[in-house]
């Protein structure tokens, strides 16, 4: 680690600090959510799954325009009002759960949430790539992932805590993570993307000035394909805990911490092994760990259960998560890192949004757990053989690189 550390750019840290910082926030709420709107408020889960399904296209936006923003006026502003927009808005929230108003009052709150502060995380992957040579992109962003992770693993627990006293401090909690992380990138970063001047002052209409080349339309849907599956993690997971294993919402934050506890321990290191081998390959064997991981799931009837396949579909998640922004990240031209980066996130929020959404509706026409989690898992095998069909022309792949 002391290595890795003297190795990179001082603001690389910076910045991992801050998305560590904003990505517990997140943990602390976003297992819950769910369990609030389903449990404490009445609300359907097929309901629920819609709420994600409409969210889902305002985050796409915000992170769309985002990636494509930082292209055009920097990275670093951005992320600032990523930050700060986001803090105001989870205040707001908080105040309205603390007044018990109706649910579609707070769903329209956190829905502005998701379409004017979503921006973070594909501008932060952007940055990475202004900051990292080609070869050490891999590694940059198994890095990201340890910080996300490292949030995710302090979050659920906290927010498990902090349920316990009212809901409400769950969204005040994100609210100053937000808060802290914001300041932490305003004085402490400078701005990363040595393009600016150099790019068109007008932005292009969607994806207008994109190559979609076949090879990047079959990466783009198999990655919808292994979201779907990986969108289970958060609202379809933690409702199953919640009503059919009876776990405890302390119980389900320490499930949530676990996972995270995994990717601190182990990305660094699998992603330092792996890097050696073709991407293509890599995300293969991470998609199946996701479907062997998921499909199990039916089976489980305890906290260890659930524990052993966690296990399984985490190592899935080390292996899929760093490879997917790196091939987007060799597929774009400089200049367009963030423009590239955001149209990946618009597919990656694409299926695991949509994966809430068919979780709720499965979860209500579904009751035999065994029969929904085999079909729940099935996209991740889907995806598995997309990505095989890029992995068979990898050097035509490599040969028409930008």
């Amino acid at each position: 680690m002391i290595e890795i550390f003297k190795k990179y750019d001082k603001r690389l840290w910076i910045l991992m600090s801050g998305m560590a910082i904003s990505a517990m926030g997140f943990g602390a709420i976003v297992p819950f959510l769910s369990i609030y709107f389903h449990s404490t408020k009445g609300i359907s889960m097929s309901a629920v799954g819609t709420f994600f399904l409409v969210a889902s296209v305002a985050r796409a936006f915000s992170q769309t325009i985002g990636g494509e923003l930082s292209d055009h006026i920097g990275r670093k502003k951005i992320l600032l009002w990523s930050q700060f927009s986001r803090a105001v808005i989870m205040v707001s929230t908080g105040y309205a759960v603390f007044l018990d108003m109706n649910y579609w009052v707070i769903a329209g709150i956190i829905f502005l949430n998701y379409l004017l502060a979503s921006s973070f995380f594909p501008v932060t992957s952007a940055m990475i790539v202004d900051l990292l040579p080609e070869e050490d992109r891999a590694e940059g962003f198994a890095i990201m992932r340890t910080a996300i992770n490292f949030g995710w693993a302090m979050g659920p627990a906290i927010g498990g805590f902090l349920s316990v006293f009212g809901f409400e401090y769950l969204f005040y909690f994100t609210a100053l993570s937000s808060l802290v992380s914001g300041l932490l990138i305003l004085f402490n970063i400078e701005e990363t993307n040595v393009f600016i001047k150099k790019s068109s002052k007008k932005l292009s209409y969607l994806f207008t000035n994109i190559k979609f080349s076949k090879y990047l339309i079959i990466f783009l849907i198999s990655t919808i394909f292994l979201y779907l599956t990986w969108g289970q993690f958060v609202s379809t997971l933690s409702v199953f805990m919640n009503d059919n294993i009876k776990l405890t919402h302390k119980n389900i934050g320490y499930i949530y911490t676990y996972n995270g506890l995994l990717v601190i321990l182990f990305q660094i290191y699998i992603s330092r092994k792996v890097k050696k081998y073709n991407m293509f390959m890599i995300i293969i064997i991470g998609s199946l760990f996701f479907f062997l991981g998921y499909s199990l799931l039916g089976f489980a009837e305890s906290f260890l259960g659930i524990m052993i396949f966690v296990t399984i579909f985490t190592f899935g998640e080390m292996l899929a998560g760093p490879t997917g922004n790196t091939i987007i990240s060799n597929m774009s031209p400089k200049g367009q890192y963030g423009r590239y980066q955001g149209l990946y996130s618009l597919f990656t929020t694409t299926g695991w949004s949509l994966g809430p959404f068919i979780g709720g509706i499965c979860i209500d026409l579904i009751p035999n757990v065994k029969i929904l989690w085999l079909f729940l898992s099935s996209f991740s095998l889907i995806a598995s053989i997309g990505f095989y069909l890029l992995y068979r022309n990898r050097i035509e792949i490599e040969n028409a690189k930008p």
